[in-house]
């Protein structure tokens, strides 16, 4: 993934922080309304895209709390290190997976695997059914094995 900010060397600054949060709460003030937001730098004002807007204030909300922010990029492919974080195992696993025909891939030239995000995501959604699903069982069992079977004393 590409990251779009550098970590800075320090924290922001008390200033920084509170025009931070002086800009979050501007545009948190501007919800329901249909006014345009505009940036001017310099001489020349922008327009900004409706859709960054509740992003650019959350950020701002972050950085005016005084924590750190990076800014990255989702990618339509993944690669193997990329899935294992997202699913939260090891890369041999992920690995494994894909031999198996579990998630599929595809090879670049190379001989590196990528996921589309898309089959990463539905693989995770089928997984967590699956295990919705034996939890349910294994309660079940577990409450036809206490009525069936009391304990004498």
């Amino acid at each position: 993934m590409a990251t779009l900010t550098r970590k800075p060397d320090r924290g922001p600054t008390e200033a920084e922080s509170r025009q931070a949060r002086e800009l979050a709460q501007a545009l948190a003030e501007r919800k329901g309304t249909h006014g345009k937001v505009r940036l001017q730098i310099n001489k020349k004002a922008v327009e900004i895209p409706a859709r960054a807007i509740p992003l650019i204030a959350k950020i701002m909300e972050k950085v005016g709390a005084g924590e750190w922010v990076e800014v990255r990029t989702i990618h339509e492919t993944l690669s193997t290190t990329e899935a294992a974080e997202i699913l939260n195992v090891s890369r041999p696993y992920i690995v494994k997976l894909l031999d198996q025909g579990m998630i599929p891939c595809v090879t670049t030239e190379g001989n590196h695997r990528r996921i589309r995000r898309a089959d990463l995501l539905e693989f995770k959604r089928r997984k967590d059914a699956e295990r919705r699903k034996l939890v349910g069982e294994l309660a079940a069992e577990g409450q036809h094995l206490n009525r069936e079977y009391k304990l004498e004393r």
